[in-house]
């Protein structure tokens, strides 16, 4: 599958067999006109679906199981840090709401010194975080600012 993909990367990077693949993708379900010598690359890379009549087209179903081995090769992306709180509101109570969850349980009762290490994993400004999820209602706290909880 690998193979495969490296090729299909290798015709779309040559101009004739790009320009091949739009005219067959143009074609749609009903495929193009045949062409053994210029579907070569994208014939090797199994991209192509013959049709009856010398007519090709697009494989869809070869395309979409590039695309999952592709995907499937990523690595996966690292918890990514917060910098800044986003200004729009409906984005910032999304990602208020996320980082709640992922520092707090349900049930769990903090002190401040704990719930700012666990959020100087994630976030650059501890103190203006810790601030905004408590005014948007997402956490509560004690009086005197020493334990935190989900509210």
């Amino acid at each position: 599958m690998q193979e495969q993909l490296i090729r299909l990367i290798a015709a779309l990077a040559n101009g004739r067999a790009r320009e091949r693949f739009a005219e067959i993708s143009l074609g749609g379900r009903r495929g193009a006109p045949a062409d053994p010598t210029r579907d070569r690359l994208l014939e090797a890379a199994g991209v192509l679906e013959e049709l009856p009549g010398a007519l090709v087209r697009v494989d869809e179903a070869a395309l979409q199981g590039l695309l999952a081995h592709a995907r499937s090769a990523l690595v996966p992306k690292p918890e990514q840090r917060i910098e800044q709180l986003p200004r729009r509101r409906t984005l910032l109570r999304a990602t208020l709401e996320e980082l709640a969850g992922e520092v707090l349980g349900p049930d769990e009762t903090v002190p401040e010194t704990e719930l700012n290490a666990r959020l100087a994993e994630r976030v650059d400004d501890v103190p203006r975080v810790r601030r905004a999820l408590v005014d948007e209602g997402l956490l509560g706290r004690k009086a005197d600012g020493s334990a935190y909880w989900r509210a």
